[in-house]
């Protein structure tokens, strides 16, 4: 695509030009896959945060937008459990420990302390799963994207000049 804008612009034959941004517009040629990086998305040897990436996905590819979306929100809920479940087991751990230790003498204390740790420790591996199962489905969504987009069948037009000097267009595949 980029060749026949070059040699649109080269010719400067603005029909040329016209053709090719609508053709590229219109997703009629294939898109360049993506490439995940940890945390950031590569496209074009251009780098994309999470946010920027949905909001691409979004305008391109709907189903991998659904995929992505979800696992983002899943991966949000599943960092909020982790932190609050590591901070009732904390809590849980140290009121445990208070009462084994024996400066704590009422009874109910180790009760209460040793189901705030096992709802922490719950709450923690709880958190961990919609982590892993979040950032799944958001690796799908980029397969997914990958699959449907960028690895279309190799179908392009192909515009150009005629021996007598004539427009001619052609489906290459």
């Amino acid at each position: 695509m980029k060749h026949l804008i070059r040699r649109a612009v080269a010719a400067e034959k603005k029909v040329f030009i016209l053709l090719a941004t609508v053709l590229l517009t219109t997703g009629v040629m294939a898109q360049s896959p993506v490439y995940r990086v940890g945390d950031k998305y590569m496209m074009d040897g251009n780098m994309m945060n999470k946010r920027e990436f949905k909001g691409y996905l979004q305008n391109t590819c709907p189903e991998a937008f659904e995929l992505f979306n979800n696992g983002y929100k899943l991966s949000i809920a599943g960092w909020s459990c982790f932190g609050v479940g590591l901070l009732v087991n904390s809590v849980g751990s140290s009121l445990l420990y208070s009462c084994i230790k024996g400066e704590i003498k009422q009874g109910y204390m180790l009760d209460i302390s040793s189901t705030l740790t096992s709802l922490g420790a719950g709450t923690t591996v709880a958190g961990i799963t919609c982590l892993a199962v979040g950032y799944a489905r958001m690796h799908k969504a980029v397969t997914l994207y990958n699959i449907d987009k960028a690895h279309r069948p190799d179908l392009r037009w192909v515009f150009g000049l005629n021996r007598r000097g004539e427009m001619s267009v052609a489906l290459q595949f």
